[in-house]
């Protein structure tokens, strides 16, 4: 897989990675959630698609929620707007617009890059 330094890109896993999510804010309210079980489908510098057995409206609220998982062996805790919601037999698909600093972006895309060169040596 090659890789232009700028471009914008989404990666999707073959294997949805485990992770955990908590309520951070509704409405810029702060919120102490209980965590809950994710699965990370797909993921970028912009944003993520997630799945769990959580219904959680996304409208007419703003719901930003924590996301937090292992990347290689690196932890992540982004947070996340949730700006769709789908429903399944399973759960509940989102779509979050994240907001990551310069720094979490670079560390995003490297970290994606080293599990790609990882993933194609097994």
């Amino acid at each position: 897989m090659r890789f232009k330094r700028n471009e914008a890109f989404r990666y999707q896993f073959g294997q949805p990675l485990l992770g955990t999510f908590r309520i951070a804010y509704i409405d810029g309210k702060e919120m102490d959630s209980e965590k809950g079980a994710v699965e990370i489908y797909d993921i970028s510098p912009k944003g993520m698609k997630i799945r769990t057995v959580f219904d959680i409206p996304p409208r007419p609220r703003d719901v930003c929620i924590q996301v937090t998982f292992m990347l290689n062996d690196v932890e992540f805790n982004l947070l996340g707007i949730i700006v769709w919601q789908k429903r399944d037999f399973r759960g509940y698909f989102y779509g979050l617009q994240l907001h990551l600093s310069h720094e979490q972006e670079e560390i995003m895309i490297r970290e994606l890059k080293r599990y790609v060169t990882l993933r194609q040596s097994d």
